[in-house]
């Protein structure tokens, strides 16, 4: 297979050409998050189980804490970290730390910008 082709059935690639801005995945349970900058977030819980797409809402950034904050709803929220993280089942590194509220859960996982 050629790099054209593995970059083509990337998830990472794929959710890129969708106009995906920024990506990230957590385990246990497994979850996605895809932010498509000024159009919407969506979240999917629980092995894909439940998925949720939200309007888009403008973040709260904090450069100096490297952190951004995504206020979906009062029971959804995204922070994302400037500080590294290796994805707990496949070992990739990341350069962000990213955390999901949902309801009554708190995930943790990892993403990258896309742009």
């Amino acid at each position: 297979m050629s790099e054209e082709d593995r970059a083509k059935n990337n998830v990472w690639h794929k959710a890129k050409l969708r106009g995906v801005s920024f990506r990230a995945i957590g385990q246990e349970p497994g979850w996605l998050l895809e932010i498509k900058d000024g159009a919407e977030i969506l979240v999917k819980t629980n092995y894909g189980e439940n998925s949720m797409t939200y309007p888009w809402v403008e973040s709260r950034v904090d450069q100096s804490a490297r952190t951004t904050l995504f206020d979906i709803d009062a029971d959804t929220g995204v922070l994302i970290e400037g500080k590294p993280c290796t994805d707990s089942m496949s070992g990739e590194a990341f350069q962000t730390t990213v955390t999901l509220k949902t309801g009554a859960q708190t995930l943790k996982g990892c993403g990258r910008a896309l742009h």
